[in-house]
């Protein structure tokens, strides 16, 4: 399987994601073969979390399920509160679920390079609320994004556009079913913005997380 994987990073680096079946157990064998960081989103969790519909009220602070509880969330990258966030981000579901993930990155069709438009993305400055204290940050640097609005604040009206920018193209975001049992989705989180559908109507949903940072930048 560390073949396989290698291939599936390689895929979700040119393409934005790429999907396969499996065990999320064999996977982090996988990864530490290949040299992989595990990086815990939240201080003080393990790396591999099992996701679940939260309503508002008992939703951890600076999440955006605090703000959005099970309904719709926007698009966002996982970890943008850390000072390095996550390369890559693991979705695993061992059943299934009605509620996709929505993916999103945007592509210049000419040549099909990734890019960062309009400019105000680039220079735009959140506030990052990161825990224990904060920092500031736009929400891409080149073609690498940060961005969730659980945790990062707009200072200036360019980033309030870039807010609004991203708002815009959750309608046109591809969604990723789990309609097939042991599905692994893996996301390039430096360039692809994801996010989860409502789950209201499925508050048993779970699906395990796992983020990884590459080894070159480890």
């Amino acid at each position: 399987m560390t073949i396989a994987l290698d291939a599936l990073i390689t895929k979700a680096q040119k393409e934005g994601w790429a999907s396969t079946s499996g065990s999320i157990d064999m996977l982090r064998i996988s990864a530490g073969l290949l040299g992989l960081t595990e990086v815990p989103i939240r201080h003080g969790d393990p790396a591999l979390a099992t996701l679940r519909p939260i309503e508002q009220i008992d939703a951890p602070p600076n999440s955006l399920s605090a703000r959005y509880g099970t309904g719709d969330q926007p698009l966002h990258t996982d970890g943008a509160h850390l000072e390095q966030p996550p390369d890559l981000v693991v979705l695993a579901c061992e059943g299934t679920s009605a509620t996709p993930t929505r993916l999103w990155m945007p592509r210049r069709r000419e040549s099909e390079r990734l890019v960062m438009e309009p400019e105000y993305v680039r220079h735009g400055i959140f506030l990052v609320h990161s825990g224990k204290g904060s920092f500031f940050s736009p929400a891409a640097v080149g073609v690498r994004f940060r961005y969730d609005p659980g945790c990062m604040t707009p200072c200036d009206e360019r980033a309030r556009r870039t807010a609004a920018y991203f708002e815009r193209f959750l309608e046109r975001a591809t969604e990723h079913q789990w309609d097939q049992p042991d599905t692994i989705l893996i996301i390039d989180n430096r360039r692809v913005l994801h996010a989860r559908a409502s789950a209201a109507e499925e508050p048993e949903r779970e699906i395990q997380r796992i983020a990884y940072r590459l080894k070159s930048e480890a």
